[in-house]
């Protein structure tokens, strides 16, 4: 009991916001200059916060949401780049505490309608006439947590693993701040997904609890075969429905694992938006977590695209398949994996052929 005790106070004082959240991010550089990006997906918990600014008419757009418009205070985040502050980023807290984009110039609020642009016919009508009432008396923004080309580009970001850090400041616990990486790739970036509980880990229930306080319960093998996968070109894309409130304990978990002298590669890590325990019964309880990561992955195919980019995935559950194939992946690049660490894939011939994961390793070059 006093491990359990020792490892949630340790969460609770590196995450010094309680119930504050992040996801890792993915910036394609399309050429031209040109940029797309998954949501910066940040949130912090429930305090009260310095600077409030004026209520204001704000459009949030959303990938999988309505827009919505109504008023609101914002508060101001600061953002570091790669040790760098930011002040000119125009980055903000909602009346939710979740981070958005601001822009109030017409050529950004276009780009932005145009990345959402099925949701803006269907909800056009509505917003003109909240716009027509509410712009008058007040500054309208627009906020998206998905940024512009302009945006991305004054970054100055570096292909490859980027640092971010968002910080605000509350009364009453001064500074706070959270911390993720940003993985800026060429458009022709191969990725391969990898679902960590259940695949990583030998058990979906055991890998999520055993894991968080620091307990080894991972696959045989699994580091060797994702280097190698990593030494091929491949992007690993670590997805979990686990909250994203568990980002840090679930990176330094990906980070700690070596087998034989062999690191698990570096990669984004994409989490669920959900609040811990509501993630906790999606995954253990309910088993819900296809829903999860195809909500996931229709963030990372707006991004990118169903180009082919991404070449390959691996889960524990027969809805993982479901989830991959929305991302276009080819049926032999799906493997599913027992906690025996029994690997099935289905050929070109539509038959299913089971290995171990060594075996999966000895045939690399026939599969990816």
């Amino acid at each position: 009991m006093s491990s359990i005790l020792n490892s949630l106070a340790k969460m609770r004082y590196k995450t010094k916001a309680v119930f504050s959240g992040v996801t890792d991010v993915i910036v394609v550089d399309q050429g031209e200059e040109k940029y797309a990006s998954t949501p910066f997906n940040v949130k912090f918990g429930k305090l009260k916060f310095v600077n409030a600014g004026q209520e204001l008419v704000i459009e949030t757009l959303n990938i999988r949401e309505k827009s919505t418009i109504k008023q609101m205070s914002l508060i101001k985040l600061v953002i570091y780049i790669n040790g760098e502050k930011r002040d000119d980023i125009q980055f903000y807290l909602d009346d939710d505490q979740i981070g958005h984009f601001a822009y109030d110039q017409k050529e950004d609020i276009e780009e932005l309608r145009q990345k959402y642009s099925e949701q803006t016919k269907q909800n056009v009508n509505l917003q003109q006439q909240q716009e027509s009432k509410l712009i008058p008396q007040n500054k309208f923004l627009v906020l998206s947590r998905v940024p512009t080309s302009k945006t991305i580009k004054s970054l100055q970001l570096k292909h490859g693993l980027n640092a971010i850090l968002y910080e605000v400041e509350c009364k009453r616990l001064g500074l706070q701040h959270i911390e993720c990486q940003l993985f800026m790739i060429k458009q022709n970036q191969k990725i391969f997904i990898s679902d960590i509980d259940g695949t990583i880990t030998k058990s979906p229930t055991k890998g999520m609890i055993l894991s968080t306080f620091g307990r080894d319960y991972t696959q045989d093998h699994i580091c060797e075969f994702y280097n190698m996968l990593a030494q091929r070109n491949y992007l690993i894309l670590y997805m979990s429905a686990r909250s994203m409130v568990q980002y840090e304990s679930t990176k330094e978990y990906l980070l700690r694992q070596q087998q034989q002298g062999i690191q698990l590669p570096p990669g984004p890590l994409f989490l669920s938006p959900q609040e811990l325990l509501e993630a906790f019964t999606i995954e253990v309880i309910k088993k819900q977590t296809d829903i999860l990561k195809s909500q996931m992955l229709n963030d990372l195919v707006f991004t990118i695209g169903v180009t082919g980019t991404i070449q390959g995935g691996m889960g524990d559950r027969l809805n993982d398949i479901q989830a991959y194939k929305m991302a276009n992946i080819e049926y032999e690049r799906i493997l599913l994996i027992n906690k025996k660490g029994e690997i099935v894939r289905v050929n070109n011939e539509m038959k299913e052929e089971k290995f171990t994961i060594k075996e999966i390793i000895q045939k690399m070059d026939q599969i990816f």
